[in-house]
């Protein structure tokens, strides 16, 4: 299957790729879960503090290894800030979690 591009979706593909137009992201888009690891690691729960900070080292000390870094609105916009110039950001749309009981 053959599919076309526009530039600009080219565009944009490129700046989410590596110079093979490989696309290696770093996804820590994770929430609830995270949240949870946070608080079982520390040993008290965990706020949004801690864990857009957990989000801002990873992404500061990670992205220059990665094309580009998939983040979610709700604690990761100051990680994007201060990712590595060359990675590329992809935003989660979903909410947290999921429900296993819908079907889909």
């Amino acid at each position: 299957m053959t599919v076309t591009l526009t530039a600009g979706q080219y565009k944009h593909l490129q700046q989410l790729s590596d110079d093979n137009n490989i696309i290696s992201a770093l996804a820590i888009d994770q929430r609830g879960s995270l949240k949870k690891m946070l608080a079982a690691a520390a040993n008290k729960p965990a706020d949004e503090t801690t864990i857009v900070d957990f989000k801002k080292a990873v992404s500061e000390e990670l992205t220059k290894y990665a094309s580009s870094i998939l983040l979610d609105p709700e604690y990761g916009l100051p990680a994007a800030k201060v990712r590595a110039p060359q990675a590329g950001l992809l935003l989660s749309y979903e909410k947290t979690g999921y429900d296993a009981t819908e079907p889909g």
